[in-house]
Formats: structure tokens, sequence, C-alpha cells
């Protein structure tokens, strides 16, 4: 069972602007507290050496997990670590995991050269299986930006996880998806992309995408805990019409706040038939990862 989508729970390598947002998002009501929340965020972010992910990865089954590094520095602030040392840090738990571990590497362009030394780098080594996009932080897929990066990724085989839907509110809105991710695309033939939260934020129209391009477009499941039951049923349905291009995902740490892990996993396999487990848990991730058959 892969994990397509996960992020290490240390708060040196996360920017104090996504800290923040995250907290004031549990308070979604309005309610005050923020600060209060945030502290007890950072104390639940000493996970720095992915102890606890990987406990709880033996708990649930789960054999593989993909670190994700999100590149908020340029946008809101930049974390303790240096986005050098964060990958450094990244590429050290991995290491440590005997295997079960890899990390996508952060790309925001408003780095300019600097980033795509970073991708250049860390895609070069065996601890990185791919790149992660946060287009929220302000730019769009389809950025002339981004093009050193979609050839980089597509000339090597490397994937690409991008963030779809909505972020925190002092992040923007992307104006040009879906037409950004069908031009680059199209410019790129070859790439393999993942929409994170694909299935969820916009189900319907995530399900036309991977519809139009079934050789290289997947989405993944991450945040389905927030789904009630029948915005389960819902997604699973949406699924059934692309089985071979929906991966699963966690969005640990995350989860940890607002559901039992096993609970919802439990009630996915009892809705899948052993093929669509196979598909959804691991087969596809693979494809994705590697572009290896299933």
């Amino acid at each position: 069972m892969i994990d397509i989508h996960v992020h290490l729970a240390d708060a040196r390598c996360l920017s104090p602007g996504f800290v923040a947002g995250i907290a004031e998002s549990i308070l979604h009501d309005g309610r005050p507290g923020g600060g209060r929340v945030e502290r007890a965020l950072r104390f639940y972010l000493l996970d720095r050496d992915a102890n606890r992910l990987l406990s709880q990865m033996d708990a649930h089954g789960i054999t593989k997990s993909i670190l994700l590094i999100a590149d908020f520095g340029p946008a809101l602030g930049e974390p303790v670590l240096s986005i050098e040392k964060v990958h450094e840090h990244h590429a050290s738990v991995v290491q440590a995991s005997g295997g079960r571990l890899a990390f996508f590497a952060g790309f925001d362009p408003s780095r300019e050269a600097a980033a795509l030394d970073v991708v250049k780098y860390w895609t070069a080594r065996p601890e990185c299986e791919g790149v992660k996009l946060y287009p929220p932080c302000g730019f769009e897929l389809d950025d002339e930006r981004l093009d050193p990066l979609w050839r980089h990724c597509s000339d090597n085989g490397i994937p690409v996880l991008t963030h779809s839907g909505p972020s925190l509110p002092s992040l923007h809105r992307a104006q040009r998806y879906p037409h950004s991710l069908e031009t680059v695309l199209r410019r790129f033939p070859n790439l393999r992309i993942t929409l994170a939260h694909g299935m969820i934020w916009d189900l319907d129209g995530t399900v036309r995408l991977l519809q139009r391009h079934p050789g290289n477009l997947y989405a993944d499941i991450s945040s389905f805990h927030q789904l009630s039951a029948d915005g389960l049923e819902l997604m699973l349905a949406g699924c059934a019409k692309v089985p071979d291009q929906v991966l699963f995902g966690s969005d640990a740490p995350l989860f940890d706040f607002s559901g039992n892990l096993g609970e919802k996993i439990d009630q996915l396999r009892a809705r899948l038939t052993p093929a669509q487990q196979s598909g959804l848990f691991e087969l596809n991730a693979r494809r994705f990862l590697y572009g290896a058959p299933t």
C-alpha cells in the first residue's frame, strides 16, 4: 500500500505563515483562539525523524509513503531551515527509513534559477522520486517560468504532483485552471502529473480531465477524511469511472486532527472490490511514480 501524499511533521521545515493559516483553518467557524491552536500545532510538529509517521504506516499496512515538500517560503515566510536544508533533512529521513519513505522536491519559480538547481540536484538522487508544486503560492501551471521544470521532468521521466483546489485565504486562486494544466499536457505529452485533492474538491471536473488524459494524468483522494458518508460514496462512484488514475493519499499529519485513518481505510476497503483496492492502494501509484505497467 502506497500513500502518495504525506508531509513531514517538522515545524522547522514549514513556513510560519502556513502553520498559522492551518491553525486558523482548524477554527473554521471563526472562534477566537488561533494563537493557542498554533502553539499546540507547533508542539505536534516535532516528528522530525518521521518515527510517528512510520508507526502509523505500520498500524495501517502502508508500505511506502511520499513526503511532499511544498515551498511556501517566498509566499508565506521562510521556515527555520533554508529550502536547501529542508531538502537535505528530508533526504536524511528517507535514508534512515529503509526504503519506506521517499520525497518530492519543492519548486517555486520565484526563486528563479536556484529553484531548478535544487530540483535537478535532488531528482538525480535516489531519495527523491518527483517534484511537488503549489500554485496558490503565486503561479499558474502554464507560467513560462515553469517551462524549464516541465522540460526537465518530461525528458527524465520525473513525476509531478501539484496542488489543486482551494488553499489558505492568504494565498492565490488559480485563474487559468484547468486550461493551464491542459496546455502543459499538450506541450509535454510524456509528463506524468497527479492532482492533489483532485477527487475531493471538484469531483466531476477532475473525472472529466482524467478521462481526457488517460495516459498520464492522475488524481489523489487526499482530504477524503473530511467527506461525509454520502460524499464518500460519490467520490468512490467517481473513482469507478477512472479506476486506473486514482491514487491513495492520507495528507498526514493533517489527517491526525480530524479522524482515525484506520477506520477510514476500512470504509474504503468495504466498498471496493479486491481489484479496485489493488489499483487505488498501490498499482496506480507505481505507474505514476515509475511508469511501470500494472
